[in-house]
């Protein structure tokens, strides 16, 4: 087993609370670093920017859309098959 398989299998042993702040210091760790960080009006244009561009394109029918329902039970089935 590789060092990740022995640390994920440590990890899954601990508490809900306590994975979640592991989890959100993880993802803290792959943040830009602060000259590169957008905030702000800049961010808020960017979002803008992408969401006009995502709705676009469903309107557009470049974009395939899936039911709620059916891509929450893909969803689970990926993660039973997982575990």
């Amino acid at each position: 087993m590789v060092a990740f398989d022995v640390l994920l299998e440590q990890v899954l042993q601990l508490p809900a609370e306590e994975r979640a702040r592991l989890a959100a210091r993880l993802l803290r760790s792959l943040e830009p670093e602060d000259g590169d960080e957008v905030t702000g009006p800049a961010w808020e244009a960017a979002w803008s920017e992408e969401l006009h561009q995502r709705l676009s394109d469903v309107d557009e029918g470049a974009e395939d859309l899936r039911d709620g329902d059916a891509a929450l039970a893909d969803a689970r089935a990926w993660l039973d098959a997982q575990r």
